[in-house]
């Protein structure tokens, strides 16, 4: 296997465990005690966008470094070491987007269906005892980039990128993150602690019918539309065996094209000013409206898709 694919994985892993669920849970979601992450991992999105790089290992062996250390106080954080947190955050997705330019789609869909699979079995662990696993994963990055291939993209495969897959992007994110983060903070709705291993299993699949197809991420937005739609119903309703099928599956069905579109722009400084918009505007987004029971905003954000799917979304290649 690839040793980038560990990379990514334990990346990725580090941002759902760690800096979106860990960090939260263990502050016991309160805004005012983290609001310097998302600031640093805006800060750090858009650096990343404007700096030469030269030496992009070197940058990554310096942040997961960071990283470790950083990880050596969890949770202990002050506001300034959350700041930093979310800075190494912000700063490394980029970068890791970029070298995944030179990987095959299976690589990049090996790559998600490793985090969905470890980030589902570990995420019922205690958010304050996941120290071990915030030192352990960034580790496991600088190891697997000791031994991982770096190719130079060239700058004539740059694919620019559109506005409004940008903002279709940050709407499947802000629904997804919403639907998350109340689910999360839901007890006798928590589908992770009931059908874990469900759950893997749609993972899995949504990953598998993702790369299966090759649809473009526009092309099966009436799908990803459709999914959403259900879920949020089947949470209504209280059918959490249901939902612990599809939510899952459209998580991971979605991603797996995202992140397949953000891989195929090859261009570290677009890469970066998108992920300001789908990595940190919309997470907080939907942030906000979770921690404050406000879900008619993502009913509305649903039903403004459906009328501007087929004026402005459905012709984007």
């Amino acid at each position: 296997m690839n040793f980038l694919v560990l990379v990514l994985s334990s990346q990725l892993l580090y941002y759902l465990l760690i800096a979106q669920t860990g960090v939260v849970g263990a502050f016991d979601s309160h805004i005012y005690d983290l609001y310097t992450l998302p600031i640093g991992g805006m800060i750090g999105t858009l650096l990343s966008a404007y700096w030469h790089h030269h030496t992009i290992q070197f940058e990554l062996y310096f942040l997961f470094g960071i990283q470790i250390i950083i990880s050596w106080f969890y949770p202990d954080y002050s506001l300034g070491m959350l700041f930093v947190l979310g800075f190494v955050v912000g700063y490394t997705t980029p970068l890791l987007l970029y070298l995944f330019g030179s990987q095959s789609q299976f690589q990049l869909a090996l790559g998600l269906a490793i985090s969905y699979v470890i980030g589902t079995a570990l995420y019922t662990y205690p958010f304050s005892m996941r120290g071990n696993i915030a030192l352990i994963l960034p580790l496991i990055s600088v190891v697997a980039l000791r031994f991982s291939p770096f190719i130079r993209i060239k700058p004539s495969a740059v694919k620019k990128l559109d506005w409004r897959v940008i903002a279709m992007m940050m709407g499947w994110i802000f629904v997804d993150s919403a639907l998350f983060e109340t689910l999360s903070r839901s007890g006798d709705r928590d589908i992770w602690s009931h059908y874990t291993l469900l759950i893997l299993t749609s993972h899995l699949l949504g990953v598998y019918l993702a790369y299966r197809y090759k649809k473009s991420f526009t092309s099966q937005g009436w799908i990803i539309w459709i999914l959403f739609i259900l879920s949020y119903i089947l949470y209504y309703f209280h059918y959490s065996l249901v939902l612990a099928i599809v939510y899952p599956l459209v998580i991971s069905y979605y991603n797996v094209l995202l992140f397949r579109t953000l891989v195929e722009i090859r261009d570290i400084r677009l890469i970066a000013l998108a992920m300001v918009g789908v990595g940190w505007i919309a997470t907080s987004a939907a942030n906000a409206v979770a921690l404050t029971h406000q879900l008619w905003v993502v009913v509305a954000v649903l039903g403004l898709f459906s009328f501007a799917y087929p004026f402005y979304f459905r012709r984007v290649s």
